[in-house]
């Protein structure tokens, strides 16, 4: 029965049975279902042939390609915990998260031997290198290795350790189960009716938690398209090329396409649905891309403790659709459950008074920490106990987001406990605040954070990007704040810069706003 819920025995079923069907397709070509899980196997193998042992942790390291999804789910298949990396980071953040993770292999690409060198000795037993370097070569350990089937697995054991984004402190390693994973994907394959004859394009990094949309795909038996890294002027033509039904983006990313759309509806004949996630669509934004692509938006919400809890499909949001459903990230799927903390829960105390509310929200409809419960939650933090205490209370997640549920079950979420800003006696919640400024026809982007600040504790702080062209005054963007807001929820100040600091899935980077202050 464990083994039902285990990688290795999902994919020996996907090789039965949609074995001669294209899995993953690239500029090399197609690799069907059957050379897939055969190439995994041999890896698989191949990793146990070198010494290494079940519940091993080994780091992934290699830019986005069919070589990345074999070792990944060779890893998993075969009894290891793999460790995925993020190509951007320094050789000092590198070096911590391998050590933190008690990495023993790391398997890596050509381009990054002059980052990985000497790390065979200090801390790595064993570098395996896509495309040659100066350790075990990729392709030679897979050709001399067995396609003798992988033993049959558990599915709790850990599956892997998704280091978070760390957006507002030192990045967390998240554990996650072989039961977790396969809880994801089929929720998400029921939840966004995915088949066999879906075509996924992927045109976002494969290694953050969000690609358990990729795995969704293939589990379902559908296709998925490695497309590189997102071109807004070629995505409409890319669509088009490979017959693509889906695809999924980050806002920032949505935003940049529409500028480039403008004629290629035809294009976009096959296309059902854009998985959109990681941050919030503007109201603005949804309702250009509904003009100009129609209702093709699906809005997901999760994090990596707690991957694709919520969607709203796309068409939920048809002509017609209210602003507030726009906002919203819509409703958990069917297995999971999703609720707001009440006073009487433990978070209660981190919440904004009840002066923070919206003046528009329905009073059936308050706000509160958003939790959550169900198969896809994490099994904790990676050796920090107090952390996993802290945010697994009672069976729910206590996941940090502020947000409400409306009376359809649908969630909005309108900020993160620690980002609440305390001003004087008062708390404010920085979306109001952004919303409102975002409002000016002058503003292209805008962040607001709480700055130290003698009298007040904190002073509301806005951080603004102007359009090209624009200009306005700090004077007159706080007497714009004026007419909406409060006066305790106003800009104190208003900095003007240049760009924002986000993370790969659009999240304003505020720790790096308050160490720039």
């Amino acid at each position: 029965m464990g083994g039902e819920m285990h990688i290795g025995t999902k994919l020996a079923q996907l090789a039965q049975r949609h074995g001669d069907r294209a899995a993953i397709v690239d500029a090399s070509g197609a690799l069907t279902f059957r050379q897939f899980h055969a190439r995994t196997t041999r890896l698989g193998n191949a990793l146990h042939g070198i010494g290494l042992k079940p519940g091993d942790r080994i780091g992934l390291l290699i830019p986005d390609s069919r070589e990345y999804l074999e070792a990944d789910y060779a890893a998993m298949a075969a009894g290891f915990v793999r460790v995925p990396i993020d190509p951007r980071l320094t050789r000092r953040e590198l070096v911590g998260l391998l050590q933190h993770a008690g990495a023993r292999a790391l398997i890596t690409h050509s381009s990054f031997v002059e980052t990985l060198e000497g790390l065979a000795n200090d801390v790595l037993e064993r570098l395996i290198f896509v495309g040659g370097g100066s350790g075990l070569d990729y392709e030679d350990l897979l050709q001399r290795s067995s396609e003798q089937p992988l033993p049959e697995r558990n599915g709790d054991e850990l599956a892997t350790l998704n280091f978070s984004g760390g957006t507002t402190g030192a990045p967390k390693a998240i554990m996650l189960r072989h039961r977790n994973l396969l809880t994801v994907a089929q929720e998400m394959i029921a939840g966004f009716d995915i088949g066999p004859d879906a075509v996924f394009l992927n045109v976002r990094p494969l290694w953050p938690i969000a690609q358990v949309i990729v795995m969704s795909h293939l589990f379902a038996g559908a296709t998925v398209v490695l497309g590189g890294r997102s071109d807004p002027e070629q995505l409409a033509e890319r669509i088009n090329e490979t017959g693509a039904t889906r695809t999924s983006l980050v806002p920032t990313q949505l935003v940049r396409w529409l500028d480039h759309l403008n004629g290629h509806d035809g294009a976009l004949a096959r296309l059902q649905a854009i998985y959109v996630g990681g941050s919030r669509i503007p109201p603005a934004v949804f309702e250009r891309a509904l003009s100009l692509i129609g209702p093709r938006i699906g809005v997901i919400y999760g994090m990596t403790e707690a991957p694709v809890t919520c969607y709203l499909p796309p068409q939920s949001l048809a002509t017609g659709a209210s602003s507030r459903l726009m906002e919203s990230v819509g409703r958990a799927l069917s297995g999971y459950e999703v609720r707001i903390a009440s006073t009487s829960d433990a978070a209660s105390s981190e919440m904004p008074s009840d002066e923070t509310s919206n003046d528009e929200r329905p009073s059936d409809e308050s706000s509160g920490e958003v939790l959550i419960r169900g198969g896809h939650v994490m099994a904790g933090y990676w050796q920090r106990d107090a952390e996993t205490h802290a945010a697994l209370r009672d069976g729910w997640l206590h996941t940090g987001d502020v947000g409400t549920l409306d009376d359809a079950g649908n969630l909005t979420i309108v900020g993160r406990l620690k980002d609440i800003i305390r001003t004087g006696s008062s708390s404010v919640i920085p979306k109001e605040v952004e919303d409102v400024i975002a409002l000016h026809p002058a503003v292209s982007d805008v962040a607001v954070i709480g700055l130290p600040d003698t009298e007040w504790g904190e002073a509301v702080t806005a951080f603004v990007v102007l359009k090209p062209g624009m200009t306005v005054s700090e004077g007159d963007l706080v007497d714009h704040c004026r007419k909406f807001l409060a006066g305790y929820k106003k800009p104190r100040a208003v900095r003007f810069v240049a760009g924002l600091p986000r993370s790969h899935y659009g999240k304003i980077v505020r720790a790096q706003l308050l160490a720039g202050a």
